[in-house]
């Protein structure tokens, strides 16, 4: 039982770690998604550089940039992971179709979950650029959920056990 939450908990933190750089290269690689990017990182940039010339604190618009990015870490790699991984985990699942279907279902539909769980309008119209993120969220969380199954998955060429053996 040690072992196998050691392995889950490896493939989770290695399944995360890889989701993270791809959603990172993925993003750079998309022109749509480099300008949306840059145009936040520059704004909160110069957010900061504005509050430190009037002498205040720099640093709350510096950890804007990082709560953004850490949370779009959590919704899209993490998260749904972590609930397909427990739900899968429960169930006994060992299909690869489990691990990455459900986290990448998840990871994209997280934009729309979260403005549900937060009752704001426009959760059932999808923008141009929605479409997009969450096509790229989906392939982050079903990477994420493909990698964790190939650490960590319950394999299923274990010996079945023997119940009504008989001893000669």
């Amino acid at each position: 039982m040690f072992r196998r939450l050691i392995v889950m908990a490896f493939g989770f933190l290695i399944a995360t770690g890889v989701g993270a750089a791809f959603l990172v290269i993925t993003a750079m690689f998309d022109p749509a998604t480099r300008e949306a990017g840059l145009v936040s990182v520059m704004t909160g940039l110069f957010a900061a550089f504005d509050a430190a010339l009037d002498g205040g604190d720099p640093s709350e618009s510096l950890s804007a940039i990082g709560f953004v990015l850490w949370a779009i870490f959590i919704a899209t790699c993490a998260a749904p992971l972590a609930i397909a991984a427990l739900i899968g985990e429960v169930a006994g699942a060992r299909s690869l179709v489990w691990y990455s279907g459900v986290s990448g279902f998840l990871a994209g539909a997280s934009p729309w979950i979260a403005r549900a769980a937060r009752g704001l309008e426009r959760t059932q119209s999808v923008s141009d650029g929605e479409g997009r993120l969450a096509l790229l969220f989906f392939l982050t969380g079903a990477l994420t959920g493909a990698i964790y199954w190939l650490i960590a998955a319950p394999s299923s060429s274990r010996p079945a056990p023997l119940e009504n053996a008989r001893t000669p």
